[in-house]
Parts: structure tokens; sequence; C-alpha cells
């Protein structure tokens, strides 16, 4: 036996280091992936950090490609094996059109796998950027012998799931910068503008009215104190970041999000539709139900909808349908329980959950319209309110310096 020290990547995402007896690299690879582990890294302890190459999976392995490189590549592979080109030949072709080097070094090892015996989904589940339900889908398209149908289909998958990213980071962009520029408009007239007015006041010996002695006192806290809000904020992202890294801890904060107002609903309606799409794909290529549904609800995004979902798998195990149990725990809005229970009764579960992540990702994207809708001029009234009062405040002070004796 030796001792391996490994890093991998729980279902949920996070990172796990740790260190494990096997008599091998395959042993302690089987090992990490039968406690529910996707390793990424291994090596003997002994090498640590400055282990070789040869002990030790891709450094570029431990690095998180993008989303839109794994999904080009999956296109790119699976219309190849669907032009009739053989898995190794595909892959070599595919490293010397890469540019990405990180991406061209975990093609390779790709290759090497598969040139040494290992089937694709094996080699895949050995780099932490191929997320679980694409190794799966490779596996239950490797056994039915249905490899590129597979790819196709998680081609899909990856493409719409980029398609919702950049929707909604594209619709953040503009309120986001609003609010930074208000923002950074109002500290710099707090901090360099309006201290000219407290020193000619001071040198003139002359009493301001209310509202601009309140405008003083806020620009002296944060001409003083200046500090503390990159520090409070570094401090509180610190707190929160810990919180969230024990499963109770993510948990809450998961539910708390679920909570929130304009946006709680739109998070429940994409983990629904991410939930949705994942069992979809995943059911269409083969997968049994059980280990759809879950790998499925580890996908979700949102560790309180999970556990909320988790009794449903028990039902499930007991004979009592897919439908049923996911309704009983009112995680899922009605139309997604009704139209679950009509695909399984029309024996088309798999398509119909799909239709369901499609009409839910339309939902999210009017209701993301809607609250930039409502975001965008509150932030515009915010922020000319605050600019409006320090106005307000600085033309009262200079008005009153008429009635200073002189």
């Amino acid at each position: 036996m030796h001792l391996f020290n490994y890093q991998a990547v729980d279902p949920s995402g996070r990172e796990v280091r740790g260190t494990l007896k096997a008599e091998n690299e395959q042993d302690l690879l089987k090992r990490l992936r039968s406690m529910g582990y996707y390793p990424v890294n291994v090596g003997h302890a002994a090498a640590a950090l400055g282990a070789p190459a040869s002990a030790r999976l891709s450094f570029f392995s431990r690095k998180k490609a993008t989303g839109a490189q794994v999904a080009a590549f999956t296109h790119q592979l699976a219309s190849m094996l669907e032009a009739g080109v053989p898995l190794d030949r595909s892959l070599r072709l595919l490293r010397e059109l890469e540019d990405s080097g990180r991406l061209k070094e975990i093609i390779s090892d790709l290759l090497k796998g598969v040139q040494g015996g290992r089937s694709f989904a094996e080699s895949l589940s050995r780099h932490g950027v191929f997320p679980a339900i694409f190794v799966n889908t490779v596996r239950a398209g490797e056994a039915g012998g249905a490899l590129e149908a597979s790819l196709k289909r998680m081609n899909a998958y990856l493409e719409d799931t980029e398609r919702v990213k950049d929707e909604i980071k594209s619709a953040l962009i503009y309120p986001l910068l609003l609010a930074m520029i208000g923002g950074a408009a109002v500290i710099f007239m707090l901090l360099f503008v309006v201290p000219r007015f407290a020193v000619l006041f001071e040198d003139l010996g002359g009493a301001a009215p209310l509202p601009a002695l309140m405008l003083l006192e806020a620009s002296r806290i944060l001409s003083l104190y200046f500090w503390l809000l990159p520090a409070g904020l570094l401090l509180f992202w610190l707190g929160i970041k810990r919180f969230s890294a024990t499963a109770e801890g993510r948990t809450r904060l998961d539910a708390a999000k679920l909570r929130l107002p304009l946006i709680g609903g739109i998070l429940r309606k994409s983990s629904v539709a991410r939930f949705s799409r994942t069992l979809g794909t995943l059911l269409q290529s083969g997968l049994p139900i059980m280990e759809a549904l879950e790998l499925s609800a580890k996908t979700a995004g949102n560790m309180a909808l999970e556990k909320e979902i988790a009794p449903a798998l028990d039902g499930v195990r007991k004979g009592m349908g897919v439908a049923g149990p996911l309704a009983a725990t009112n995680a899922f809005p009605k139309l997604a329980s009704h139209m679950i229970s009509v695909g399984e009764e029309t024996g088309r579960l798999g398509e119909m959950l799909l239709k369901l992540s499609d009409n839910y990702d339309r939902e999210i994207k009017t209701s993301i319209k809607r609250a930039l809708s409502t975001l965008e001029p509150a932030i515009i009234l915010v922020m000319a309110l605050i600019v409006g009062f320090i106005v307000v405040s600085v033309l009262l002070a200079v008005t009153s310096l008429n009635e200073i004796p002189m």
C-alpha cells in the first residue's frame, strides 16, 4: 500500500483535498469515485508539491476551463464521430486544432487514456473541467454504443446552459455599471468636494444649516474611516465564504437566496430548470432513473432545494414513480409537477423535462427583464436623491454665507 495525496471535486462542486492509502494510482481513482468524488489531481504523498509530472495528473486538469471551451470541444468531437472519424483520431485532430494551452494538454491526456485502454468516460473523470453529468452521459453512450448521440445531447445541454448564463450576465451589466459609477461619484464628492466647504466655514466662523452639517459630518467620517469600507467588505466576504464552506451554512444561505424579493423566484426557477435539463438529458442518454435523479439533484445549484428534493428520491426508490414524490416536496411549482406527471404517463419523461427547462428559461429571461426594469429606475432615483441632497446642502451652505457677519 502506498500513501497518496489527492485533490478532487465533490458533487456540489467544492474542492476536496486529503490523503488516502491505495495499491496504485488506478486503485486510488476507483476509491475516490466510489466516495462520490471526481478526481482532479493525485500524487504520492512523499512527492508533495514538487512531484514529477509522471506521478501526477495533468497540471492543467487542476484549472477550470470555461464552459464555452468545453461546449466547443463537445460540438467538434460529436461532429467528427458522426462523420465516422474514430475517437482516438478525433482527439488527435482536436489537439492539433486547439489554441488554448491548458485545453490542449487536457485533450492530450484524454488521448493517452483512450490509447492506453481506458474508456473515454473514465478518462474524462480524471479532469475536474468536465462536470459529472458530462461523464455520466458519455458513460451511458459508450455502454449503449451511441457515443456520438450522447455527445450531441451534451453539446445541446452545455450550449443552452451557457446561453442562459450569458443572457443573465448581459442583463446585469448596465445596472451594475450604473450603481458603480453613481457610488464612485458620491464618494468623490464626499471626499474631495464637500471638505472644501468645511474649511470655508471654519475660516469664516459661520454656522452651517442642518442639512449642510449632516453632509459635512458624513464627509468627515468617510475621510477618517475610508479604509474601513474596503476592509469591512473584505471581512464580510471572507465571513460569508467561510460560513458557506460548511454544508449547514451553504444550505442556510441558499435558502435565504430563495426568499429574497424579486430574485428569489428567479433563482428557484433557475434551479428547477437546471434540474429538469440535467434529468432529461441523462434519461435520454439511457441512465437509470435513480442514478439520474441523484445526479440531477446535486446539479440544481442550490443545496436548500436539493434538501427539499431528497425525500422524493426515497419515494422513487420505493416504486412510487417520479411525478408524485416530486410534487409532494413542494419544491417545484405546480406547472413543473404537472408537466413531469404528463411526461411520465406518456412515457416521454425525458422529452417533457427538456421542454420544461426551455419553458422556465423563457420565464427566467422575462422575469429578469421585469426585475431590471424596476431596478434601473430605482438605482437612478436613489442616486438622484443622494446627489440632490448634496447639491441642496451645498447651496444652503453657500446661501448662509451671506448671513455671516464680516
